[in-house]
């Protein structure tokens, strides 16, 4: 079962380029396509796609409609940093990358208290990844980290107001980190779950509680080359965990009126978890193996999500939604930001349009995000004699959503 799923991760990694961060830490929000045009305000229970799964799967319950949907989202992030690598080497920098997420979702209702669905989409991933020969290159030059999440979830409507539902969540996650003197590569394939609460007092209002668990990785692979000064490049194994954090998600929807829909999300994410990044190397020398453990001391804290939606229900194909978003940065102070994961603090808005044609509809969501310039004064521990960089970061990033669904 996990070879088979790790083929069909491997080959939805074809598809998907996580190339930035556009949550704190590397936290994904972009497989769905509605909800980006509300700045992933209401997710879970704004009941307007079938990406519950993905974020609350007691919302299931809140779709009246069995259906299928997929959607591909369009990202470009665009850098400037400027400062020194704390080794002689100084310099003024930019870069832009594109990249796309796809995800699908399904789900069939048996009856109106039961619904089962799957999904399958990125909760987790980045990279940054610097111009060659950039001046701090020996701080880090491609950092990626990519999950691939498969979820079957099933839900129950337990009484008119009440609805639980659950997901397995089963994770591929492959990891590469390449300097100027290293270059290392792994992958593991292992499970977690969700589980959901969702409330409707009233006709027009709806709740939704949700939590994700942590998933530990043991990661396995391969160091491809680690440079050194006398022997040259020296291969060999490396093994690193890497746990994805709890998720806890609270979100409201209230239709005013049958035109319009104020929804809101508060969203906490246990980043606390990252503290400290430990690469175990095994590397292959003249003289025999020799073990060495690289660690980098992130530090990183726990963060809180809010963004705020609106819908507009122009007639009754056409639909019309925005929305504002803020999230908070995982880093403590500059001394624990790092080239590798230059994390700032983003604010978001966003506009997304809907258009019905019988048993179709069209969806497009766009959102810009303002990322807080960052300030990277964090010691490399994984060797004092690289130095310790002083660069400023100034960032921006676009997106743009397009979706299908089929109702049926």
């Amino acid at each position: 079962m996990k070879q088979l799923f790790k083929i069909l991760a491997l080959s939805f990694l074809g598809l998907t380029a996580t190339k930035t961060v556009h949550a704190a830490g590397y936290q994904l929000n972009e497989y769905s396509t509605t909800n980006m045009g509300r700045s992933f305000a209401g997710i879970g229970v704004a009941a307007d796609d079938f990406s519950a799964i993905g974020y609350n799967p007691a919302g299931m319950i809140l779709n009246k409609t069995n259906g299928i949907q997929g959607s591909a989202s369009w990202v470009r992030i665009h850098s400037t940093f400027k400062g020194n690598d704390g080794a002689g080497r100084s310099g003024h920098d930019q870069t832009s990358i594109s990249r796309v997420l796809p995800a699908f979702f399904t789900q069939y209702r048996f009856n109106d208290d039961l619904t089962a669905g799957i999904g399958l989409y990125t909760p987790f991933g980045l990279a940054t990844d610097y111009p060659n020969g950039w001046f701090g290159e020996r701080h880090g030059a491609l950092s990626e980290i990519t999950v691939v999440n498969l979820s079957p979830a099933i839900a129950y409507r337990l009484n008119e107001i009440f609805s639980v539902g659950a997901a397995i969540n089963l994770q591929y996650a492959k990891a590469h980190l390449t300097s100027s003197i290293s270059d290392v590569r792994g992958d593991d394939t292992a499970m977690g779950f969700s589980v959901g609460l969702t409330a409707e007092p009233m006709k027009e209002l709806r709740f939704g509680l949700s939590f994700r668990s942590k998933v530990t990785h043991e990661l396995e692979g391969d160091l491809k080359r680690l440079t050194h000064p006398q022997l040259g490049n020296l291969t060999g194994d490396v093994d690193a965990n890497i746990t994805t954090p709890e998720v806890a998600i609270l979100s409201g929807a209230w239709d005013m009126t049958d035109k319009w829909t104020l929804s809101g999300t508060a969203r906490w994410t246990r980043w606390k978890r990252f503290d400290t990044l430990n690469i175990n190397l095994d590397v292959n020398t003249p003289m025999g193996q020799t073990h060495m453990t690289s660690t980098t001391k992130e530090k990183w804290r726990n963060t809180g999500f809010f963004a705020l939606g609106l819908d507009y229900k122009a007639t009754d194909k056409w639909t019309i939604r925005g929305g504002v978003g803020y999230d908070m940065t995982v880093i403590r102070t500059s001394d624990h930001r790092t080239p590798r994961i230059p994390d700032g603090r983003r604010t978001m808005g966003s506009l997304g349009v809907s258009y019905s044609y019988k048993n179709v509809e069209f969806d497009a969501g766009y959102t810009h995000i303002f990322i807080v310039g960052g300030h990277s004064k964090g010691t490399d521990n994984q060797n004092a004699a690289i130095g310790r960089p002083n660069i400023k970061y100034s960032s921006d990033a676009n997106m743009l959503s397009l979706g299908i669904q089929y109702k049926f």
